[in-house]
């Protein structure tokens, strides 16, 4: 795996591609405040509904992301997108919610144990919402298994992949959060190309 070189295709798609992305992440962005501050003015936080609300605006967001995932994995491949694929998902929201819980529930099962088996789950869990793009036909529980075969013996890999971006996390600090008009494509893209550089190295394999 050429870390380099995807970060490096990763800034050229971010120079040439930087208003699409931007223009499909404040949607979502948009939506998710928008319903965030009409639950809040409407009801108690102490409330039944609102914690129900929050819950079912939570899923819907989730949807939303993965449709984003969706949007970006096209424009990573050149493929025609457009930003009505991040709104593709929205009927999926029981698959994506229940990957999502069953994800998290084996995440923290493990980090009971102890914290670095936990990371090590949460890294094999990583590209399960990629793969669920790609094949939609699995049963949510495969699609954790697919990640984690396609994960293994790449963990430490990606692990390090995703340290290297500390130094533009902290030019985005620095600028007062300028930075991340850059840096937020920037890490998103990287990650999306890695998961389909992985993909064609498995697939080789």
């Amino acid at each position: 795996m050429n870390r380099i070189k995807i970060k490096e295709k990763a800034k050229e798609i971010v120079k040439e591609k930087w208003k699409s992305f931007w223009g499909g992440y404040l949607i979502i962005l948009a939506i998710s405040l928008l319903s965030a501050v009409a639950i809040e003015i409407l009801f108690n936080e102490n409330s039944i509904m609102y914690s129900v609300l929050t819950l079912v605006a939570s899923f819907f967001t989730m949807t939303l992301t993965v449709g984003f995932y969706s949007y970006v994995l096209k424009m990573v491949r050149n493929e025609k997108y457009d930003r009505e694929d991040i709104f593709k998902y929205v009927g999926a929201v029981l698959p994506i919610a229940t990957i999502s819980i069953l994800a998290f529930l084996l995440t923290f099962l493990w980090s009971i144990l102890f914290v670095i088996p936990g990371i090590i789950a949460a890294l094999g869990y990583t590209m399960v919402y990629l793969i669920y793009i790609d094949r939609e036909e699995m049963l949510p529980m495969e699609y954790l298994t697919e990640s984690k075969e396609l994960m293994q013996g790449y963990k430490w890999n990606y692990f390090v992949f995703n340290l290297s971006f500390i130094g533009w996390i902290l030019f985005s600090v620095i600028t007062l959060g300028l930075g991340l008009i850059f840096v937020i494509p920037y890490i998103t893209i990287a990650d999306t190309l890695y998961y389909d550089e992985l993909k064609k190295i498995k697939e080789k394999e």
